[in-house]
């Protein structure tokens, strides 16, 4: 299936919500799994297998995938460009300063950060990532450059959070799909960050998730979910990630919103957005 659109991210910006109010809509067909980072890791796998990720929907208007790593590489505009010029690109973006904590709280998650020292500041001296990718009126430029305006519609958490409904309208609207439908997903938060007892535990569940997403079963998993199943797993297998993870000194979120300030400055013209909330 030829896509019409791409979801780029950014990291930990809310790329969840936007798969998911997009998987269960009638007119949108997604990929089996959320981030296939094909521009970006698996280019060399070619069109044809890319195409070949995608449920089949005859009927759908949208035909698309979300990966966030697809903001900041540097060479993914151009190859999203040379896929198909009329590519339509969903940016999400938040607080970068709150985007650095949650990738730190992810990486801890998934087991990439371990040992004793589990402290931010540690991390941003050790990752250069969780500054770089905060850039973004940098990678913006970016794909401002490859793509027109018009075609690149952006997102901030901070509607999503206040305004649900329209935030998901303005997204349908966009992307050609009927405005009116509302997402079973509308109103959960995606991918909230938490801390696993078991991670072989977690790794069953989430390959089940994707099971019954593959096989077109979200609905199904959505009313187990709804019966307590979730709530059971969540309260035996999750703890709040600041149960292990020390909070950041006031004096590192002030050197980080400082560093921010001039790209959030630039980024805040380009978008015609107050972001002052940001800063």
């Amino acid at each position: 299936m030829k896509l019409t659109f791409i979801g780029i991210g950014a990291q930990k910006c809310a790329s969840s919500w936007l798969f998911d109010i997009l998987a269960d809509h009638p007119e949108a067909a997604l990929s089996h799994k959320k981030e296939l980072d094909f521009f970006s890791y698996h280019y060399e796998n070619g069109y044809a297998w890319y195409e070949q990720q995608f449920t089949d929907k005859p009927e759908a208007k949208a035909v698309g995938e979300i990966s966030p790593s697809y903001f900041n590489e540097a060479s993914v505009p151009e190859r999203a460009k040379l896929y198909s010029p009329d590519l339509r690109i969903v940016l999400s973006l938040r607080d970068p300063v709150e985007r650095a904590l949650s990738q730190h709280r992810h990486l801890i998650r998934i087991g990439t950060l371990t040992g004793p020292d589990l402290r931010f500041e540690t991390a941003l001296t050790d990752n250069p990532s969780y500054i770089e990718q905060g850039l973004y009126a940098t990678h913006l430029s970016r794909w401002l450059g490859s793509f027109p305006e018009a075609q690149i519609h952006v997102v901030l958490m901070d509607d999503i959070k206040s305004h649900p409904v329209e935030t998901a309208r303005k997204v349908y609207q966009f992307l050609g799909i009927a405005e009116d439908h509302q997402s079973a997903s509308l109103h959960e938060k995606s991918n909230p960050s938490y801390i696993v007892r078991s991670r072989g535990l977690d790794s069953v569940v989430c390959t089940l998730r994707g099971a019954a997403t593959r096989l077109g079963l979200d609905p199904v998993w959505r009313g187990l979910g709804r019966m307590g199943l979730q709530q059971l797993y969540r309260s035996m297998n999750r703890q709040p990630s600041h149960a292990n993870i020390p909070a950041p000194s006031p004096d590192t979120l002030a050197s980080l919103k400082q560093r921010f300030k001039p790209n959030i400055l630039e980024l805040q013209g380009m978008l015609g957005r107050d972001l002052s909330t940001w800063l």
